[in-house]
Order: structure tokens, then C-alpha cells, then sequence
């Protein structure tokens, strides 16, 4: 190294000219980093933000859905009240009826299959007397007419 001589004051200049130059390095490297760190920020809010609409649309979809099923809930108990509307018929009329129930209705029913079951039980038995007498009454001829032949 020479330190006697012209250059001294050039080489001087030279390295600090050269230690900024290495200062503004380093400064363009730092705001390098940061700008790559704030892309990734950025990059990363991105992602999160699509993440977020992909979720609400998700939400949006879960809540059509539920509204539509129950607006088909909705309209297939309409639809089943209408139909048994018509088949109850005019709401006035029930007030007179003595049955004002499906339960009632059905045991009213009960009663008289019962009952119907002992009107067929009794047509059988009226049935088999029927037979029975006239059944006497043909051996009765016989008899009466094998006696009157002998």
C-alpha cells in the first residue's frame, strides 16, 4: 500500500465512493427482502381473501339449500292439507257429526265389523238349521212313505 503520492486523496474518494456503494447495496438488498416479504404478505391476504369468498359462497350455497328445502316442506304441507281438506269437505259440517276423529272413526269401525262378523256367523248357522230341517223333513217323508207302502 502507498501512502505517499497523488492518488492519496483520489483513493480516498475512491473508498467512500465505495462504502456507499456498499451502503446503497445493502439498502437495495433490505428493501429487496421487504418487497419480497410483502409480496408474500400480499400473496398470502390474496389467498386468504378467496379463501373467505369461497367460504361465504359455501355459506351462501348451505343457506339456499335449507331455504329451498323448506319452502318444499312448506309447499308439500300445503299441498297434503289441501288434499285432506278435500277430503274432509265443508269444515261446517263437522260440527253436527257425532265422529270427529280418524281414532273415533276407527273404532266405530271395529264395532261393527264385529257386528258383521256375528251377522255372517248367524246366516251360516240359520244356513246349516235350514238344511238340517229340511234334511228331517225328507227323512221324515221316506219314513212316512215306506210305512204307508208296507
Amino acid at each position: 500500500m502507498v501512502t505517499q503520492g497523488p492518488w492519496l486523496g483520489r483513493d480516498g474518494f475512491v473508498a467512500e465512493t465505495a462504502v456507499q456503494f456498499d451502503r446503497v447495496n445493502a439498502s437495495i438488498a433490505r428493501l429487496e427482502r421487504e418487497a419480497e416479504k410483502a409480496r408474500q404478505t400480499i400473496a398470502e391476504m390474496a389467498e386468504e381473501a378467496n379463501r373467505a369468498r369461497r367460504f361465504q359462497a359455501f355459506e351462501d350455497t348451505l343457506k339456499n339449500s335449507r331455504e329451498y328445502k323448506l319452502t318444499e316442506l312448506q309447499r308439500g304441507f300445503r299441498d297434503l292439507k289441501a288434499r285432506l281438506d278435500a277430503i274432509e269437505g265443508e269444515k261446517s259440517t263437522f260440527v253436527g257429526l257425532t265422529y270427529k276423529s280418524f281414532e273415533s272413526i276407527d273404532k266405530k269401525l271395529a264395532e261393527l265389523s264385529s257386528l258383521q262378523a256375528q251377522v255372517e256367523r248367524s246366516e251360516q248357522n240359520v244356513r246349516r238349521n235350514a238344511i238340517l230341517v229340511f234334511a228331517a223333513a225328507v227323512v221324515a217323508v221316506f219314513v212316512v212313505g215306506a210305512q204307508l207302502i208296507a
